[in-house]
């Protein structure tokens, strides 16, 4: 009896000991709330791993310690974190699994005004976050969009930057820009607003390629551009980026969550500052404008009883730029000796996002912005204003799941009042007060399993243009399977041309303005036939997205800079086509390796007459046929360690010289790429560094005789009678540059 109770008591203490020696990490493996049975859950570098049962849950036993541990299903992105086993104790783990099909899953709004997932939408949209951007770290949009196919960006000056993004070969004033679904950044502020937009408080931006004039008026015509700002209810406690590049460009990004009563909100701040003198091409200019800038973002969300959306923002911007001859002291402005473009602007805006307390769908939306800038172009000065008031009702409504109608009605006015000819009523037709009423609907039916059609059309009237009708029509097809989508969209879209928006040069102290008659609004038909694919392969998945388009328009306000090389030409013509096609393929990996290529092919020329009567056809300038982009990243599990190669390729592109000019008449091939490594810690703490531009290319002669700004020795050693021009430039001057960065979230 004594020896069987020794032995009891010895057996007893050993599983004692033993628990004590080891733990367990347990939990569930799901997605969307379903379990995931049979996924595989393994601590790296070690013999313990199991498999998932049929309720989702999983537990391993091992020693004390830290472990990698991996969760990995066919068809679904790896989850990987660090763990830490207690003897004696068990530690709860609940997993939520990524497909990788979860690109299609993505909600959009900006096709149909509402909240579809990608794959249901009428209309092809491409999303991209904060994850995508990150990949190069961006100081602003313009930056951002710089690796997005089928967007070209497009350095327009060659003293201060001042630029737009092309969409499918059309220059950037034929883009709407939203902010949450309200008309932004035109006018005047579209001048250089994408440099100053700052990263922080985007969420996403969705990106709809072709005419939408139906649903968001005038100006989308190539397309749209909706940069969706972070939601209070879903951002991080805190959150904090900070950088600075090898060049002393600094930047610092931070957002704060907090509550008022039971309101949620954000505050977001942005700051960008660099006073440095760079000059590295000797030119006597400086290759970048020295800018400080900052940017304050508030938002808030109400909740309500009946879960109907309330929300209201306010944003204000502040930016002094300052380009031109590196001697020249900032205090300086306008001075009649050294060339400079120097820009102060201020901007406000205000809104709101309201559903009505009632069973229906019906949600109202209200915006105010003010823009008042201020700047020196040479020794010309100039100052304007802009404001801008916007409201729109729209009423959503399903029948029987068949058919879902929206109609909608809105009301845009604006005041513009500067000191240039560029807005002059008699030229342009854009008055310094416009009232611009419209009314427009959407339909979509489900006609048959697979397929969806929709008819819309919306009607504004305008003072200048008075009633204009723009209607639009989508079809879209898909398999049972949902892995093939065909869709294909046909629309109308028209645009009052405003100089202050037009073209790359029309705030220009190096040439002089002509406008050669009343300038008339610009009519265009567009067309887009999309594909989109889907493929489970045993290496991971690939998505594949191919596209075709073509625009004609019935008049195209293209400045010419080439009649006459001091002068910019502005007039009507006989109009013009646009066409060409994309190519968009990723390709996920069961390993955590995702590579990315796209490229896009443009053909666009203008038609006029020439002395003659003879149709003429002319490219315009600073339009590549050809660019290409691609990113690469590759994940390090173990040591947390990630690595980023993105970059773009630009084909010739045809430029502004002048008579016997020693530069090209189109610029070269070139490629601008970026590396980048990301190095996560423990506690939201992220460290990445690398370079850009990596192939140092820097483009020659932006400036031509920046010795002599004003023309005052043109006479002198001067055989072909060059004037200062700064219209040539098309790309950086700045070459390659490091940078390191710091981010930080508290959960």
């Amino acid at each position: 009896m004594k020896v069987l109770s020794s032995i009891l008591f010895f057996l007893g203490a050993y599983s004692l000991s033993f628990a004590q020696l080891t733990g367990t990490v347990s939990g569930y493996v799901t997605e969307d709330g379903s379990a995931l049975e049979l996924a595989g859950v393994a601590l790296l570098k070690t013999e313990y791993a199991t498999s998932v049962d049929s309720n989702g849950y999983f537990s391993i036993t091992a020693p004390p310690g830290k472990y990698q541990l991996r969760v990995s299903y066919v068809g679904y992105e790896n989850f990987q974190t660090e763990i830490t086993i207690v003897g004696g104790e068990n530690t709860p783990l609940n997993i939520s699994m990524i497909p990788l099909t979860s690109k299609l899953k993505e909600v959009v709004v900006t096709g149909s005004m509402k909240e579809v997932r990608k794959s249901e939408s009428v209309i092809p949209v491409e999303v991209y976050t904060m994850k995508y951007f990150n990949r190069n770290p961006v100081n602003n949009l313009f930056e951002a969009l710089q690796n997005v196919n089928g967007l070209f960006a497009d350095v327009d000056n060659g003293v201060a930057n001042t630029s737009d993004v092309q969409m499918n070969g059309l220059e950037g004033n034929y883009t709407m820009y939203l902010i949450d679904g309200v008309p932004a950044l035109n006018g005047l502020a579209g001048v250089y607003a994408l440099n100053a937009f700052p990263m922080s408080i985007i969420d996403k931006v969705e990106i709809l390629k072709g005419a939408s004039s139906t649903l968001y008026g005038s100006e989308a015509i190539a397309g749209v551009i909706n940069i969706k700002t972070k939601n209070p209810e879903d951002i991080p406690k805190f959150s904090m980026n900070v950088s600075l590049t090898s060049m002393l460009e600094a930047n610092a990004d931070f957002a704060v969550k907090y509550k008022v009563g039971k309101t949620n909100a954000m505050l977001a701040v942005s700051g960008e500052s660099f006073n440095m003198r760079w000059d590295l091409n000797n030119d006597g200019f400086l290759d970048i404008p020295l800018i400080n800038s900052v940017s304050v973002f508030n938002k808030w969300s109400v909740p309500r009883a009946d879960h109907k959306v309330t929300n209201f923002y306010l944003r204000y911007l502040y930016e002094d730029r300052f380009g031109g001859d590196k001697t020249l002291p900032s205090a300086w402005r306008g001075s009649n000796r050294y060339y400079s473009e120097a820009i102060t602007t201020n901007q406000w805006q205000a809104g709101l996002q309201w559903a009505l307390p009632v069973k229906e769908n019906i949600l109202f939306q209200a915006d105010y912005s003010e823009h008042r800038q201020k700047a020196y172009y040479g020794f010309h000065r100039y100052h304007g204003i802009q404001v801008s008031g916007f409201s729109q009702l729209t009423w959503r409504k399903k029948v029987k799941q068949l058919t879902e109608f929206l109609v909608g009605a809105v009301y845009r006015v604006s005041y513009m009042e500067d000191n240039s000819p560029l807005s002059s009523d008699s030229l342009t037709g854009y008055k310094r007060l416009a009232h611009l009423p419209g009314i427009f609907f959407d339909n979509e039916w489900y006609i048959a399993k697979g397929h969806v059609l929709s008819i819309g059309a919306r009607v504004d009237y305008s003072s200048r243009s008075k009633f204009v009708a723009t209607p639009r029509f989508n079809y879209k097809w898909n398999s049972k399977n949902d892995k093939n989508m065909i869709r294909l969209g046909v629309g109308t879209g028209y645009r009052v041309p405003n100089l202050l928006n037009e073209g790359f040069g029309a705030l220009n102290g190096s040439r002089s303005i002509v406008v050669e008659g009343a300038l008339k609004p610009e009519y265009a038909v567009n067309a887009n036939l999309n594909y989109t694919r889907v493929q489970e392969l045993k290496g991971g998945l690939l998505n594949m997205d191919v596209s075709g388009f073509y625009t004609w328009f019935s008049n195209y306000i293209e400045p010419d800079y080439e009649t006459d090389p001091t002068l910019i030409i502005y007039s009507n013509n006989k109009g013009a086509t646009a066409a060409g096609f994309s190519v968009n393929a990723d390709f996920t990996f069961n390993y955590p390796l995702k590579v990315g290529i796209g490229f896009t092919y443009t053909h666009v020329f203008e038609i006029d007459e020439n002395d003659e009567g003879e149709i003429e056809r002319e490219v315009p300038l600073h339009q590549p046929p050809f660019v290409a982009n691609f990113f690469l990243s590759y994940s390090f599990p173990v040591p947390q360690l990630s690595i980023d190669w993105t970059g773009n390729f630009v084909a010739p592109m045809k430029l502004a010289v002048v008579p016997d000019d020693y530069r090209s008449p189109k610029s070269p091939f070139f490629t601008i790429q970026n590396i980048q490594l990301t190095k996560k810690f423990k506690k939201g703490v992220q460290l990445y560094l690398g370079l850009k531009n990596i192939f140092n290319f820097i483009q020659k002669d932006p400036i031509l005789r920046p010795f002599d700004p004003y023309n005052r020795d043109i006479a002198n050693n001067n055989p072909y009678g060059y004037h200062f021009d700064t219209t040539y430039g098309f790309t950086t001057t700045q070459g390659i540059k490091a940078f390191v960065g710091f981010r930080y979230v508290i959960p």
